[in-house]
């Protein structure tokens, strides 16, 4: 892969990889994918297993993969790689604790031993670990292993992190606390890419990438990839059924509301706002 001149984006231009079979041939695990993340900006990558996005993630966070071809700048994110989460803590935590796994990461990224003491409490108290700091892991739970895994991530500052699938294997209540810490990050002006398969986790106004075969089928509004256009409704399978995902529950209801004419575009997301949109359906006379 060739590095183009500068650019504040990180930019990938005809980007492809190919998978070499036991058969000796070979198939595509990339296709000429063209991509731009600017910085602090947050993009959900979705797509069914093998579809690329995992590949698509590794090149984002500047890890190596062979054969790959195409013109590439990883602008903001600099030439290093980025910290990538990935859906399994265990294999990407080292150190003892929660507070020696921060401290590990500092010292790997060079902080100077009188800023590492400082750094790690205040990722302990900003991550909410302060009270787990010192327990070792096989006595904590899988969430509070990924978010010390998220908390070592974050350590110095980084510019952007990428989550493979970081709540794929958690329960409810630890994928809330990691994708809060997630939040917590974006708004301190960290780039985010967050690939998954949870479509309850995307909402209207974010923007979602979907993969299909390695390749870029879609890139635009959580709105369109769930229910597709406005011109569309009712009118064959959005976005993300075209890839092979199921909408959640309740993007089926508002999905099916809005064919059958009793719910409008834009579709309810929390819940003050179905409790609204059911009454004003209840409310219509038969």
């Amino acid at each position: 892969m060739r590095q183009s001149t500068y650019d504040e984006r990180l930019i990938l231009k005809d980007v492809s990889i190919d998978r070499l079979l036991d058969n000796g041939d070979s198939s595509p695990r990339l296709q000429q994918i063209d991509f731009e993340l600017s910085p602090g900006e947050w993009v959900n990558i979705a797509g069914v297993n093998g579809s690329g996005k995992s590949s698509l993630a590794r090149l984002l966070a500047g890890l190596t993969i062979e054969g790959v071809q195409g013109t590439w700048s990883r602008g903001f994110a600099g030439n290093g790689p980025s910290p990538y989460v990935m859906q399994q803590p265990d294999a990407q935590l080292f150190a003892e604790t929660p507070r020696e796994e921060i401290r590990f990461a500092l010292e790997w990224r060079g902080m100077p031993p009188h800023e590492i003491m400082l750094q790690t409490e205040e990722i302990l108290t900003f991550t909410g670990l302060s009270a787990i700091g010192d327990i070792p892991w096989n006595r904590l739970s899988g969430g509070q292993r990924q978010l010390a895994a998220v908390a070592a991530a974050s350590a110095g500052e980084t510019s952007l992190i990428v989550f493979d699938e970081a709540t794929s294997m958690l329960d409810e209540q630890s994928m809330v606390l990691v994708q809060g810490l997630a939040k917590k990050l974006h708004q301190r002006g960290t780039s985010i890419v967050w690939v998954t398969q949870r479509l309850q986790e995307i909402t209207s106004n974010a923007r979602v990438v979907a993969m299909l075969g390695g390749s870029i089928v879609f890139d635009g509004i959580g709105e369109e990839f769930l229910y597709g256009s406005a011109e569309q409704v009712g009118q064959g399978p959005t976005p993300c059924q075209t890839i092979g995902l199921r909408l959640p529950y309740l993007s089926a209801l508002a999905l099916e509301l809005g064919r059958l004419g009793k719910l409008q575009r834009p579709y309810p997301e929390t819940t003050e706002e179905w409790d609204q949109a059911l009454a004003r359906i209840e409310a219509v006379p038969r």
